[in-house]
């Protein structure tokens, strides 16, 4: 890892700390409807992970075997990856996805900014669930052996951030409109989309992520000056607050359950603080405490693939730099090069640059 750890800490010392609270989301999320025409084409992406897997293991995911051929090297010292990469965190071996010809026909290549939240893997490991660009972003399925490529929302202005339901019958995302956001959940045997949140007045429900048993999703919500972390029962209800303002705590947002729903992660502003930090806490709010940052800037998570399967680690990026934490002692280690990343496995990650 020693290679890795060398690209890392290039031009870190120059990193300024983005703006804080709900305004930068908005913020970003308007950078992301400026960029959507120029988002990754999921499907040459799904397809990109699947070529990757079969050379360097022989076959679909299998993490108990060693390559059955030369494996894939850290990217040369002189640069870094630029396109979305597998890294296997027990060799320290990057696979960068190379360009595929052709690509499905209504797709481009991978030629702009990506998302940071447009990967999800499917709790059985089996499908992959992207954010890729047609005639406008929307989200894409592919089975891990590269086929049964299909587009499976239609929102007229986007789609973005998907995350699996525990069964792995139901797909919840953002969609994009003019003044508000709401989030939907794809029922994926139907292709049936229901609205669960409408945001108003530019309150963006952002980032979902579906409670371990499936019932209810949890999202940040509130206002553009005080977020907050939401749960609302997808059969319709009241949302309520997960985690709010409290305890030197002015607001809390990208939230992300632990697989057991025992313990929650999210980024939360101390009153007095002018950027917020990762915290761990119990999924009640309560015992909570400070994850250290590395680089001095907030470590961002895609929720639906934060929390190693065993609820261990947790993976964030922090300044453009992946970081795996061990929950239990709070120690942060750099792994890797990207904006965001998923866990593909309890040794893989699926890194977007």
């Amino acid at each position: 890892m020693s290679d890795v750890r060398t690209l890392l800490e290039r031009g870190v010392g120059g990193a300024t700390p983005p703006p804080n609270g709900f305004e930068r989301m908005l913020r970003r999320r308007d950078h992301k409807r400026r960029n959507q025409r120029l988002a990754a084409g999921a499907v040459g992406i799904a397809f990109f992970v699947v070529a990757v897997w079969i050379v360097a293991t022989g076959g679909p995911f299998d993490r108990t075997r060693t390559p059955a051929v030369p494996g894939p090297t850290v990217p040369p010292a002189s640069g870094v990856p630029k396109v979305d990469y597998v890294i296997d965190l027990d060799t320290g071996l990057m696979t960068p996805l190379p360009e595929m010809t052709p690509l499905p026909e209504g797709f481009r290549p991978h030629d702009g900014p990506s998302f940071e939240n447009q990967y999800a893997v499917s709790p059985d490991g089996t499908l992959l669930a992207y954010v890729g660009t047609g005639d406008e972003t929307q989200i894409f399925i592919v089975s891990i052996d590269g086929t049964g490529v299909r587009q499976v929302t239609h929102e007229a202005n986007g789609a973005s951030s998907p995350a699996w339901s525990p069964d792995g019958t139901k797909i919840a995302y953002e969609g994009f409109y003019t003044g508000h956001g709401p989030l939907f959940v794809l029922d994926v045997a139907s292709g049936e989309s229901t609205q669960i949140v409408t945001g108003v007045n530019r309150v963006l429900p952002l980032e979902p992520q579906f409670t371990p048993d499936g019932s209810a999703l949890v999202y940040t919500g509130g206002s553009d000056s005080r977020p907050v972390i939401r749960s609302v029962p997808i059969a319709g209800g009241t949302s309520t607050v997960l985690i709010g303002p409290g305890g030197n705590l002015r607001d809390a947002d990208n939230g992300s359950l632990s697989p057991d729903g025992s313990l929650v992660t999210f980024l939360g502003t101390q009153i007095g603080r002018p950027e917020s930090q990762r915290w761990v806490a119990n999924s009640d709010g309560t015992e909570r405490r400070l994850i250290p940052d590395v680089y001095g800037i907030p470590c961002r998570s895609n929720p639906a693939g934060t929390w190693s399967a065993d609820g261990s680690r947790i993976v964030c990026s922090e300044a453009s730099r992946v970081i795996v934490i061990d929950v239990a002692t709070g120690e942060a280690s750099p792994v890797a090069i990207g904006r965001g990343a998923v866990w593909l496995d309890e040794h893989t990650l699926l890194v977007s640059v």
